[in-house]
């Protein structure tokens, strides 16, 4: 049994290749990439144990060319010096040992001296009670897996069997709904901890991309000759007092320090139809996020769904671009209606 047992490194108890590619998978020093190495390069060595057709031997094959022979060497080299009928009226017996009578056809379970590739275990052995103590003292499937170096058919078949399986599926719920509040609650911790720029950073990778609304007003802009725009650029703002991570939608370089922030709003999520919540606190938080781009020194344009699909938000912004590349800072909401210039 090649390799497996106790790992050559570090002694752990090996039952299975699955297991041991597993114990190898997570330990990365030298020995045991060393040890990987050999794994693969026997792994990769092609042999198989063949039966023979008349004496019933069993003989090794090293090249796939050969894994359809019907006799070995021995029957080979009497069939070539015999006449046929000499031949095939010899006979021989049969071998005894069981594994000896197995047919293969490359197959390394026929020639590492496993019978079965299959973990076995019994109520009450060595690793049935080690599973039941980890499962019983709380310690995570995943550390237990790795512990003992076997999957989690074989840890759920061992749990089921000590506790019940409504019980483990019981506790596996548990369980999940522990290890959920707890992610949730480092989740909250991390983003506490991270600064504005972080936070903003953070959100723009995870939601980076256009909306297929701003694609089109982007491409209206190109269209008419507007170049050297940024789509869905995240920063932190000022807003109650505190900083908030914000998405321009587009921004438009204007000037050396100048620049306009484009919002498209989609109708169904902002505005007076509104569809998934408070109405009056959405419109608040859009007047609000204008108001921290606006004073962080932006021109802010929002423009609304109807407005980008029927072309009056570009046209709106050809018509106040020669005012802005003048130096005049635009503020404009669709709603509320506001536009004014500074």
């Amino acid at each position: 049994m090649r390799f497996l047992g106790s790992c050559e490194v570090c002694g752990k108890v090996v039952r299975t290749y699955r297991g041991l590619g597993q114990h190898l998978r997570f330990n990365q020093d030298k020995p045991h990439l060393e040890l990987k190495a050999r794994w693969h390069a026997w792994r990769n060595t092609y042999s198989a144990m063949l039966r023979c057709r008349k004496c019933g031997g069993c003989w090794q094959v090293s090249t796939p060319e050969q894994r359809h022979a019907k006799r070995c060497p021995r029957c080979d080299e009497l069939r070539r010096t015999m006449g046929k009928r000499e031949y095939e009226s010899l006979k021989f017996d049969r071998p005894a040992d069981p594994r000896q009578v197995m047919t293969a056809s490359g197959s390394k379970a026929q020639w590492d001296g496993l019978v079965s590739r299959s973990l076995t275990w019994q109520r009450g052995d060595d690793l049935y009670m080690k599973v039941v103590l980890a499962c019983e003292a709380g310690e995570a499937v995943s550390v237990t897996m790795r512990e003992q170096a076997i999957t989690y058919k074989v840890y759920r078949a061992i749990v089921e069997d000590a506790m019940g399986a409504k019980a483990y599926k019981r506790l596996a719920r548990q369980r999940q709904k522990a290890r959920s509040a707890d992610n949730i609650k480092k989740a909250h911790e991390k983003w506490a901890a991270m600064s504005p720029n972080e936070k903003a950073r953070e959100i723009a990778r995870r939601f980076r991309g256009g909306s297929p609304l701003e694609k089109s007003l982007a491409r209206q802009l190109r269209k008419r000759g507007v170049s050297g725009f940024k789509m869905n650029q995240w920063q932190s703002l000022q807003i109650d007092g505190k900083w908030c991570p914000r998405e321009a939608d587009i921004k438009i370089p204007l000037g050396p320090s100048h620049k306009l922030v484009v919002l498209c709003d989609g109708e169904a999520f902002h505005g007076p139809d509104f569809a998934f919540g408070d109405v009056h606190a959405r419109i608040a938080d859009d007047v609000a996020t204008a108001d921290a781009y606006f004073n962080a020194g932006y021109s802010v344009a929002r423009y609304s769904e109807s407005e980008v699909k029927d072309g009056t938000a570009c046209q709106h912004f050809l018509t106040w671009l020669p005012r802005l590349q003048a130096g005049e800072r635009l503020y404009r909401t669709w709603h509320p209606a506001v536009e004014r210039a500074a």
